[in-house]
């Protein structure tokens, strides 16, 4: 690769951290980027991600006035190193938080109804160079989930303990150094969640039938292709995107004693999940990084991701969105540091609940997302 280039590449993976994460279809968080194991060399890097969204509404029918901000500020960090063993052989080691969701309504009809949701993943990955340039790669993940909801409206509450499972990905890769070219696709497995649930209910529909009641709920986390890509397109200019297809329609939360509760309270006697997709998510991300001096390079990234038809639910109150990033790399010897900024317009929401009977909509919202990654080759 041409010394500008490397320096604006570097910029640009950089700033693809966030453009691709922190807030995207279903439950991602992370965007489960494993572009580390096709770096150049020994590389470990260290990325922290905060974000503040301000998601909130008016209610429209069962409740008053507005419904406050409904989602709590929360951060991440992802680790990774990767280590060449061989001209061809190379490992990597990722640590990072692939999903996660938190959301909380605190006024008017909804007053105590919330949901969190935790994970973190490690993942081996191994590759092999063979030759005109092509990388494939797999590896196994230990993914671990937690999660706990409230329902004021059920008098319900879950508390799931944390659950451990492993899962594989698979990937290949293409790259062209002279011109900073590098073309890369990952297939991650779905796993599958056997859940400990402890779920509680005091509403008068059920007596005693859902009472510090104990199960175990299986769970699926998504399957997922990621396709990455960049290249030179000009003298110090890299163009870079990538797309993630994550099938959300994989994953349905559905604990016994919720579906008995929601049948009991309710005449609709279709299965009821505390949280499903009806539909997968497609996001599109799109950047442009730029070599300015030996040391300083900058980004500009651009995200989208489609709305779905239909309303949503109280822990879904916001329906796709639009990405806007910018940041900057300060790059000395083999150590480069980045500092990026995205503010996300999230897309607005009708939110349903009860069939209806108490509705809220959520509009002109928007995510402010900070990231500082520090990166060094060895």
């Amino acid at each position: 690769m041409k010394p500008s280039l490397l320096s604006t590449a570097v910029a640009a993976a950089s700033l693809s951290l966030i453009s691709s994460v922190a807030w995207a279809g279903g439950l991602d968080r992370s965007g489960q980027d494993t572009s580390i194991i096709t770096d150049d060399g020994n590389v470990v890097e260290f990325a922290s991600v905060s974000v503040a969204p301000s998601v909130a509404g008016t209610y429209t029918a069962g409740g008053v006035g507005a419904t406050g901000d409904v989602t709590p500020d929360y951060s991440m960090t992802m680790i990774g190193l990767k280590m060449d063993v061989s001209d061809t052989i190379s490992v990597a080691l990722i640590r990072d938080n692939p999903y996660g969701a938190d959301v909380s309504w605190e006024a008017s009809a909804l007053n105590g109804t919330k949901g969190s949701f935790s994970s973190t993943a490690t993942t081996l990955i191994g590759s092999y160079g063979l030759d005109d340039g092509i990388r494939v790669y797999a590896g196994v993940k230990d993914q671990s989930l937690q999660m706990s909801s409230a329902n004021n409206l059920l008098a319900y509450t879950i508390t799931g303990a944390k659950s451990s499972a492993t899962g594989f990905l698979a990937g290949v890769a293409f790259e062209k150094p002279e011109v900073a070219m590098k073309i890369a696709l990952t297939y991650h497995a779905k796993v599958k969640h056997s859940m400990n649930v402890v779920e509680d209910s005091a509403h008068p529909a059920l007596g005693a039938l859902v009472t510090k009641a104990s199960s175990t709920m299986g769970v699926y986390t998504p399957s997922a292709i990621n396709l990455d890509l960049q290249t030179g397109i000009a003298e110090d200019t890299l163009l870079f995107g990538s797309i993630r297809k994550a099938n959300w329609t994989e994953t349905d939360v559905h604990p016994d004693g919720y579906h008995a509760l929601t049948y009991a309270a309710s005449s609709n006697t279709a299965a009821k999940s505390l949280l499903n997709y009806k539909n997968d998510s497609t996001a599109y991300n799109i950047g442009l990084g730029r070599r300015f001096s030996e040391a300083w390079s900058g980004a500009v990234t651009y995200g989208y991701e489609g709305s779905n038809s239909g309303t949503g639910g109280p822990f879904s109150p916001t329906n796709g969105s639009n990405k806007y990033g910018v940041g900057v790399t300060y790059s000395v010897d083999n150590i480069s540091a980045t500092l990026a900024v995205q503010h996300v317009e999230m897309g607005d929401q009708t939110v349903s609940v009860q069939s209806g009977a108490i509705t809220a909509d959520m509009a002109s919202n928007s995510t402010l997302v900070t990231a500082l990654k520090v990166s060094a080759k060895f």
